[in-house]
């Protein structure tokens, strides 16, 4: 009896595809893949969901999900094993924040290189055309390069990110890198001995910033324990994931850097976002992060929304009776409860 087959709609250069296609893979989920192009942009994505980003996933029942976080657990809930999550609640609720840093902060570092330099722009106006232009008759390639890009661009500004505070941006990778380098020292994966979610994030992203001319450069001179952990995490995709267990972290302590990188950015601008909301929302929110970054964006109710379901998901751990890891309770309390 076959296994029922997954219809996935990605795009080249979209982090988040990235992120499920490796998912899929590592829990052994049959799929076809189908690139977004300009036709199925409007007839599948559009008209299942509402919304033209990708991934999509339909599922063999003809459910059509959107956002790569849903669909991870959808996925998880359907195919539990191998597990991507933690059945250790204190670890896993840590490892979610984390996953949430990497969906939402690192794609800033990504998108603001990859537009703000004009070999990694060029090359990704061509990703984005021959993607949409595949495959249907008498659409301009050169159009589709000129048209799509400043969609794009124009959204990065009201993340924070300008060509004229990229710098601050860009100074972000060596201490990502090297905080993960720390714990990849000793832990085969970010939070333990297996695949969490977060590593998938994780993945998505530094897949696409290292597929960049600039992005390269800082991936593969960074350290060999992140590169070691980029190829040990597909061959475990390649190969699918293993029924037995792993083991979460046992020393949190290795996690404290990226955990800290985590806080004093990502969370810090979210705690400053939703006060900036609390007091009308219409002056620009502006807030000192890590590094003596300044910085100013509009303020968005989407950021407000997803540090709402942070701080129900720490909020539930303590509750129930559990709490984060001591190694670094603080450090997200510390920014979480300001």
């Amino acid at each position: 009896m076959n296994e029922p087959t997954y219809a996935l709609y990605t795009m080249d250069n979209s982090p988040y595809s990235d992120k499920i296609r490796a998912f899929l893979r590592y829990k052994r989920v049959s799929f076809v893949e189908h690139t977004e192009t300009m036709e199925t942009r409007f007839t599948v994505l559009q008209a299942r969901t509402g919304k033209t980003m990708v991934p999509v996933l339909i599922t063999p029942e003809d459910e059509a999900m959107n956002d790569s976080t849903a669909i991870a657990a959808a996925i998880e809930k359907r195919h539990p094993t191998p597990a991507t999550r933690w059945s250790d609640r204190s670890i896993d609720t840590l490892a979610m924040l984390l996953e949430d840093y990497a969906d939402e902060w690192l794609v800033r570092i990504m998108l603001a290189s990859r537009w703000y330099h004009a070999a990694d722009a060029a090359q990704n106006a061509a990703i984005i055309a021959t993607g949409m232009t595949h495959g249907l008759y008498r659409i301009d390639f050169q159009r589709a390069a000129r048209e799509f890009p400043p969609g794009i661009i124009s959204s990065v500004p009201k993340m924070g990110a300008t060509p004229e505070n990229a710098e601050d941006w860009y100074a972000m990778v060596p201490r990502v890198l090297a905080a993960m380098a720390v714990v990849l020292s000793k832990s085969e994966y970010l939070t333990g001995s297996a695949p969490h979610l977060a590593d998938f994030a994780f993945y998505g992203m530094l897949n696409q910033i290292r597929r960049d001319p600039t992005g390269f450069g800082w991936v593969t001179s960074g350290p060999k324990e992140v590169l070691d952990w980029t190829t040990r995490l597909e061959t475990a995709c390649k190969e699918g994931g293993s029924a037995k267990s792993g083991e979460p972290l046992g020393d949190v302590t290795l996690l404290a850097p990226l955990v800290r990188e985590a806080m004093e950015t990502y969370f810090r601008m979210s705690v400053a976002n939703a006060r900036a909301l609390d007091t009308g929302g219409k002056a620009p929110l502006r807030v000192e992060l890590s590094g003596g970054f300044e910085f100013e964006a509009p303020p968005a109710k989407y950021n407000r929304k997803l540090l709402d379901a942070n701080l129900a998901s720490v909020d539930a751990l303590y509750t129930s009776g559990g709490r984060l890891p001591a190694a670094v309770e603080s450090l997200v309390l510390g920014e979480l409860r300001h």
